[in-house]
């Protein structure tokens, strides 16, 4: 028996973090992210970081982790039940790209269009 009988839109919960901590250090008028990176702790495992959201279902939660160690992408699933918690870490805009950190920005790009 599922006890999640109202599963969390996860997509949408960290919509609203996102929104909440721009208001709340002044930067809520600027551009929205494109890509809200997340932490997601899981009952029986390390966190995973920072990644972002692509998709989800009622039982799964879609991500892509970036890898700690270059450009790199992940692409995992976790099953929402086994979500303790998910913290915003920050977002990635496509807009004001500071020349120094153009690495990642296409690494970024080639998966704007999987993220909904």
């Amino acid at each position: 028996m599922n006890q999640n009988h109202n599963p969390i839109n996860w997509s949408d919960k960290v919509k609203s973090l996102d929104e909440n901590i721009r208001r709340e250090i002044g930067i809520e008028g600027e551009s929205e992210a494109k890509h809200i990176l997340i932490k997601v702790q899981t009952k029986s495992s390390e966190p995973i970081e920072p990644a972002f959201i692509v998709g989800e279902d009622d039982v799964f939660l879609d991500l892509f982790v970036l890898s700690p160690q270059g450009p790199g992408i992940t692409s995992t699933t976790v099953l929402k039940d086994n979500i303790q918690s998910i913290g915003v870490i920050g977002g990635v805009s496509t807009e004001k790209v500071d020349p120094s950190e153009v690495r990642e920005a296409p690494l970024l790009d080639d998966v704007g269009g999987l993220y909904q």
